[in-house]
């Protein structure tokens, strides 16, 4: 499968699992827009926090962010482009050939909680690694910034 195939196949797997967990999500979110450190996330998805099912004015502030980088081989992972990981979860999406490669070679970027994968029937994203089993955010970003630039990248409800 050549690179642009694999990023396609990856890209899918990435928004299927975007509309079946989040409430919101973007993709080609830009942050810092014409500055030195402007940077583009692959997908960007956000779940706001219910109580009993029912949003409440705390929804935003208590929200999670998700953040995925797509790469589809080692040299898209060292070009120096994406890697950015700004959210409360961040995820590094690649196949299992190059997750087993980042994890062996000690590669993984320190703010990723886990790198997914395709199962094996190419039908869904799983957990390839796991670097971080807590629940401490790496968001120091504000609400307000992110979904700001969620919309801007022509964000997408899925409920």
């Amino acid at each position: 499968m050549s690179r642009t195939d694999t990023t396609a196949m990856l890209s899918q797997l990435v928004e299927k699992r975007l509309r079946n967990q989040v409430a919101f999500w973007a993709s080609e979110v830009n942050f810092d827009r014409n500055t030195p450190e402007e940077r583009r996330v692959d997908y960007v998805g956000f779940e706001p926090w219910n109580i009993n099912g029912e949003p409440v004015p705390a929804s935003v502030e208590k929200g999670c962010f998700s953040f995925y980088e797509v790469k589809s081989c080692m040299a898209d992972f060292t070009s120096g482009n994406g890697l950015t990981f700004y959210g409360d979860q961040n995820y590094l999406v690649c196949t299992k050939e190059l997750c087993d490669d980042l994890v062996m070679g000690k590669m993984v970027p320190e703010r990723v909680n886990a790198i997914l994968v395709p199962d094996s029937t190419g039908s869904k994203l799983i957990r390839g690694h796991v670097q971080a089993y807590n629940d401490l955010s790496y968001r120091r970003r504000p609400e307000s910034e992110i979904l700001w630039a969620m919309v801007k990248a022509n964000g997408k409800r899925t409920n």
